[in-house]
C-alpha cells in the first residue's frame, strides 16, 4: 500500500484536481494559496491510498474549507482530473471503480431487484443481456450520465448521449461474442484458486474469466445474504491476491446496497440500526448487530460468518471502504435516523453513532471525514422552524433554557453548538427566570438557579464569545441579588445578613457576586462582634458550643474566605 495526499478545489460545485504528492508538507502551502482566489469556492485535501495489488484506491478528506456561504450538493463528490471522474472512451472503461459506482447509482433500483452487482453485469453476458432488455432502463440512465460528464464542457449531452449508445452498444456485442461458443466454466465452492490457475495457465488475463465464471456461480440467488453466502463460500486460505480480488470486488458491491444490510438486520429496523450494524460489520463483530436480532438462518450462514472473519482480519479493503463510504452515505443523506424527524430524536442518534464508534471503531471514530459528517449532520439539523417547533414542547423560561442546554450537550462539534448559542442567549433574561420561578417576592431565593445555570454554561463547550456574555449576564443578576437583597436588607440584623452569605453563596460563581460575597464576609470576620453577637442569641453553652462548631463548617463549605479566617480551622 502507497500513500499520496491530492488537493482539490471547488467551482461551481465541481471538485477538480489540482496537486498530489507523497508528503502533506508538500500540499498545505498550495492549498493555503488558493483559497484566497477568488475563483475558487473552497479547498479540500484527501489522502489517498493506493492498494497496488488490488488496483484500487481509498480516499479520506483530512482538511476541507469552503467560502462563507458555499454549500456542497455532495460532499462525497470524487474530484475531476480536468472532466468527469467517471468519463469513459472505449467500453472497457466502465469497469472502472468511479464507473462501476455510477452505474450502481444509476440503475439501483433494479439491481436490488434482481439481486445483481455491476461488475456481474459487466462481465456475464446473461446478466448484461437482462439489462438491456429492461426497458428503456439503460436509455434513460445514459441520459442522466451524458448531462452529467458534459457538464463545463463545449460538448452537449445529445452527442455525448450518442457516443455512450455506441460504447454500451459495442461493448454487449463484445460480451456476447467472446461468449458464443465459449461455455461458462464450472465453479463450485472452494474451487476459485484452481480456476484461477487453469486461466492463467492459458497466458491471457484471468480476471475477466474470473469475473464470469463467479457471476454465472452467483446468478440466481433471491437475496443478497444468499448471495454473500455463496460469494465467501469460495474462499479458501490459498487463495491469492488475485482471487481474492475477485471475492473482495463483488462484496463491495453488495454492501454497497441499504438493501444488504437491511436484510442483516431485518427490515423494519430503523436507519440508526443500519449505521451501528455496518460499524459492526467493519470490524467483523457480526454476531453483535445490535437490538435488532439478524434473522435466524442468515446468522448461521457459513459464508456470511467467512464475510464477518476476513473483514475482522482486514483482508478485503474493497469491501471495508464501501462499509465506510455507506457510513458517510448514512451520515449525510436527509432522511432520518428514526422514524420521524426530531432533533432530539437525530442528535441523541448521532451520540449513540460517536459512543459506539469509540467502542466498536477506533480507526473510524478518528477518520476526520467521518467526524466532519457528524459535526455536518449536527449543523444542519438546528433550523429556525425545527427549533421553534422543539421550543415549543417547552413551558417557561427556565424549562426552555434546560432544553436549549441538554441539545448543546448533546451536539457534536463546535459548529452545532455555535448554532445553538443564539436560541440559549435569547433566554438568558434574569428577569424573566425570576418570574418564571416564582421567586419575584423573595429573590433571594434566585442565587442557587442561577449559580447553577452558569455552571452548566461554563461546562457546555459553547463559542467562547457567547459564554462568556451570557456568565456576565448572570453574574451581573447574582451581584446585585447578592448585594440589595442580602447585604442592604436592612430588615434583617448584620449577623443574619451574614449568615444568608454563608448559606446561600457558597455556590456562586467565579465573577463580581462572589468576590463581593467573599470581601464582605472577611470584613465581618475579622469583626469579633460577629461571632460573639450571633452565640448571644442561644442560651445555653452546649447550644453555644454546638452552633459555634456548625458555623466553622458551614464557613469551610462555603469557600468564600480564607481557611486561616475562619476560626475552627485556625485553631
Amino acid at each position: 500500500m502507497k500513500t499520496a495526499f491530492e488537493l482539490h478545489s471547488l467551482h461551481n460545485d465541481q471538485w477538480l484536481l489540482v496537486k498530489e504528492g507523497p508528503d502533506l508538507r508538500q500540499i498545505e502551502p498550495a492549498a493555503a494559496l488558493l483559497i484566497d482566489r477568488k475563483e475558487v469556492d473552497g479547498v479540500r485535501i484527501v489522502r489517498r491510498r493506493d492498494y497496488l495489488d488490488h488496483d484500487f484506491k481509498s480516499h479520506i478528506t483530512v482538511r476541507k474549507r469552503l467560502r462563507p456561504g458555499v454549500a456542497e450538493t455532495d460532499p462525497l463528490q470524487i474530484a475531476n482530473p480536468g472532466r468527469d471522474a467517471s468519463w469513459c472512451d472505449k467500453p472497457e472503461d466502465f469497469t472502472g471503480d468511479v464507473q462501476r459506482q455510477v452505474i450502481r447509482g444509476l440503475f439501483a433500483r433494479y439491481l436490488d431487484d434482481v439481486r445483481v452487482t455491476p461488475l456481474e453485469v459487466l462481465y456475464y453476458e446473461a446478466a448484461a443481456r437482462a439489462l438491456d432488455n429492461a426497458g428503456t432502463l439503460v436509455q434513460g440512465a445514459l441520459q442522466r450520465l451524458a448531462s452529467q460528464q458534459v457538464r463545463g464542457s463545449q460538448q452537449s449531452a445529445v452527442s455525448r448521449m450518442k457516443e455512450l449508445m455506441a460504447m454500451v452498444d459495442d461493448g454487449l456485442s463484445r460480451l456476447l461474442a467472446k461468449a458464443k461458443g465459449n461455455p461458462v466454466p464450472p465453479l463450485a465452492p472452494g474451487g476459485l484458486k484452481a480456476l484461477s490457475d487453469k486461466l492463467a495457465a492459458g497466458g491471457a488475463d484471468p480476471i475477466p474469466g474470473l469475473y464470469r465464471a463467479t457471476a454465472a456461480y452467483l446468478a440466481g440467488c433471491k437475496s443478497w445474504m444468499e448471495k454473500l453466502d455463496r460469494l465467501f463460500r469460495l474462499f479458501s486460505p490459498e487463495l491469492t491476491v488475485r482471487e481474492m480480488r475477485i471475492i473482495d470486488s463483488i462484496a463491495a458491491e453488495i454492501m454497497g446496497s441499504s438493501l444488504a444490510l437491511r436484510e442483516l438486520v431485518g427490515k423494519e429496523a430503523d436507519r440508526i440500526e443500519l449505521v451501528l450494524n455496518a460499524i459492526n460489520l467493519y470490524v467483523g463483530k457480526l454476531g453483535k448487530l445490535g437490538k435488532v436480532e439478524m434473522d435466524a438462518a442468515a446468522s448461521h450462514l457459513p459464508g456470511v460468518i467467512t464475510l464477518s472473519e476476513l473483514l475482522a482480519q482486514g483482508v478485503l479493503p474493497r469491501t471495508l471502504a464501501e462499509l465506510r463510504l455507506g457510513l458517510l452515505r448514512h451520515l449525510h443523506a436527509r432522511l432520518p435516523f428514526h422514524g420521524e424527524r426530531n432533533i432530539q430524536d437525530e442528535l441523541r442518534a448521532l451520540v449513540r453513532i460517536q459512543d459506539h464508534l469509540k467502542v466498536t471503531a477506533p480507526t473510524l471514530v478518528n477518520d476526520e471525514e467521518i467526524q466532519e459528517a457528524i459535526a455536518l449532520r449536527a449543523d444542519k439539523l438546528i433550523q429556525p422552524e425545527a427549533m421553534s417547533d422543539v421550543m415549543a414542547l417547552a413551558r417557561g423560561t427556565y424549562s426552555k433554557i434546560n432544553l436549549i442546554l441538554s441539545l448543546v450537550n448533546m451536539a457534536p462539534g463546535r459548529q452545532a453548538k455555535a448554532k445553538l448559542a443564539p436560541y440559549l442567549r435569547s433566554l438568558i433574561v434574569p428577569d424573566d427566570i425570576v418570574w418564571d420561578m416564582g421567586c419575584q417576592n423573595r429573590r433571594m431565593d434566585i442565587i442557587q438557579p442561577l449559580s447553577e445555570l452558569s455552571d452548566r454554561i461554563q461546562n457546555a463547550g459553547l463559542p467562547e464569545t457567547s459564554k462568556r456574555e451570557m456568565l456576565d449576564i448572570l453574574d451581573s443578576a447574582l451581584f446585585e441579588t447578592v448585594r440589595t437583597e442580602i447585604v442592604g436588607n436592612q430588615a434583617m440584623g448584620f449577623a443574619d445578613r451574614m449568615l444568608a452569605l454563608i448559606n446561600t453563596c457558597g455556590g456562586l460563581p467565579e465573577g463580581r457576586a462572589r468576590t463581593f460575597a467573599s470581601e464582605t464576609l472577611t470584613t465581618a470576620l475579622r469583626r469579633p462582634e460577629f461571632i460573639l453577637n450571633y452565640l448571644e442569641r442561644f442560651e445555653s453553652a452546649t447550644e453555644r458550643r454546638d452552633n459555634y462548631f456548625k458555623l466553622c463548617e458551614n464557613l469551610a463549605a462555603s469557600r468564600l474566605v480564607p481557611p486561616a479566617l475562619i476560626p475552627h480551622a485556625a485553631a
